[in-house]
């Protein structure tokens, strides 16, 4: 008998059928990072997350607030994916009975900063007692008539972008729980980029209003891991040139406070960037550059997406092409 275990988080979805249900014409359910459902000239997205004590945040080295903030934050991430702009959540939170009413306080001004920033109203929720803090958000985004750019639409010679700087969550987790002192502006932003991420919710909406992006995805479980769902549902296999990533200069301190010899590491199988990785058609790539300087967000190619390799369905390569055998599995549920 196989167990959670052995078959893991993306493993189990498969074995219970859940990309295989049937939906009315025009609906799309699992296996992207919100459904969608049209309405009139309007498509719904919807999304879910949850988030756990002990499995998705410790107390130990999270405030309630900053708490507050990154569980809404992570959800407007999934609806930015889509190309979704925010409309509404739904807040179901457990807590101990021994939990101290400021607390809540707190995490709910977390929330409500959340939502301020991004105009998506907190619209209603469920309360009840756990033994430990559980966390769920529903977020609710619409579309106004483009299409969402699905995990399913990436093509051979498609070249593959990322926003932003990812691996800085990564770094300013592993300095929170370190217990390292991080008193300059470069350690600070770190943290911060770990406790109170940014959702790229106009750089979503611009790619799927220009149809520049072909697929894309938010950056949760880490860049290797999420191009791996790209190529997947596309039929394809991505390349990553670790020589393109890019690496930002609180990165780089942080990487040398904390000993890590390789920070490009932390860039490919950090997690919880909430950055968009996405492709794009080739003849694309000046609009691309173009709309991040429009936004202020660096846009940076990293890849590109290549005809099925069997063996690959992700290949990390040195500057000549080579593969780089690296343990870059990214997180998973389960495993």
């Amino acid at each position: 008998m196989k167990t959670l275990r052995e078959i893991g988080e993306f493993g189990l979805l498969a074995h219970l059928g859940v990309d295989n249900g049937k939906l009315p014409q025009g609906w799309l359910g699992p296996g992207d990072d919100c459904a969608l459902i049209p309405i009139g000239d309007e498509t719904l997205a919807i999304t879910a997350d949850i988030l756990i004590e002990g499995v998705h945040f410790r107390l130990a080295t999270t405030s309630a607030a900053d708490l507050g903030y990154k569980a809404l934050a992570a959800s407007l991430s999934d609806l930015a994916s889509m190309g979704a702009t925010p409309l509404a959540s739904t807040l179901s939170i457990a807590l101990p009975f021994s939990t101290d009413i400021g607390w809540v306080e707190d995490f709910y001004s977390g929330i409500k900063c959340c939502a301020d920033e991004y105009r998506c109203h907190l619209v209603g929720g469920d309360t009840s007692s756990g033994d430990k803090i559980f966390i769920n958000i529903t977020a609710l985004g619409k579309l106004n008539g483009e299409n969402a750019p699905l995990r399913s639409g990436a093509a051979a010679g498609e070249d593959l972008w990322v926003s932003g700087t990812p691996g800085e969550s990564r770094g300013g987790l592993l300095l929170l729980e370190g217990g390292v002192e991080s008193k300059t502006p470069a350690l600070k932003t770190l943290i911060k980029r770990h406790t109170r991420p940014t959702p790229r919710v106009d750089l979503g909406a611009a790619l799927a209003k220009g149809h520049l992006a072909t697929s894309m995805i938010d950056i949760s479980d880490g860049i290797t891991k999420d191009a791996a769902h790209i190529a997947r549902r596309s039929g394809v296999s991505v390349e990553i040139s670790i020589d393109l990533l890019p690496l930002s200069a609180p990165l780089m301190e942080g990487a040398a406070k904390l000993g890590v010899k390789e920070p490009r590491l932390l860039v490919l199988a950090g997690g919880e960037d909430y950055e968009l990785l996405f492709t794009a058609n080739t003849k694309h790539r000046e609009e691309v550059l173009s709309l991040g300087k429009l936004l202020g967000v660096e846009l940076t190619r990293i890849g590109r997406a290549t005809l099925k390799d069997d063996k690959h369905a992700v290949k990390v390569t040195n500057g000549v092409g080579d593969i780089i055998d690296l343990a870059l599995d990214g997180f998973e549920h389960f495993k």
